[in-house]
């Protein structure tokens, strides 16, 4: 068995705390980090793949879900509330 290693470029400054591929596109992929942000990346683009797109949240997000489509996230995190994103909004709306 072989394991492939992918290194991203623009990566989290923390600890990453969750990575997700989008249940549709095995080329969009979500990561949650320690360093407060959400960040989008297309790992096809080229090499290292493309950030289209980061998130900043007010406390370490924890862990992150798609949506019903590749361009909705879930997060949450260590403020207690579970936030919803979508890829071309510029802020997310929090739902608790």
């Amino acid at each position: 068995m072989s394991t492939a290693q992918f290194e991203l470029s623009d990566p989290p400054t923390d600890v990453v705390s969750a990575v997700k591929f989008a249940p549709g596109s095995s080329t969009r992929l979500l990561v949650s980090s320690w360093d407060k942000c959400v960040y989008l990346y297309d790992t096809h683009e080229k090499e290292g793949g493309r950030l289209i797109r980061k998130f900043e949240d007010r406390a370490p997000v924890l862990d992150v879900c798609f949506g019903k489509d590749n361009n909705e996230a879930f997060t949450a995190g260590l403020d207690w509330e579970v936030k919803r994103y979508e890829s071309h909004s510029i802020s997310g709306k929090s739902s608790g």
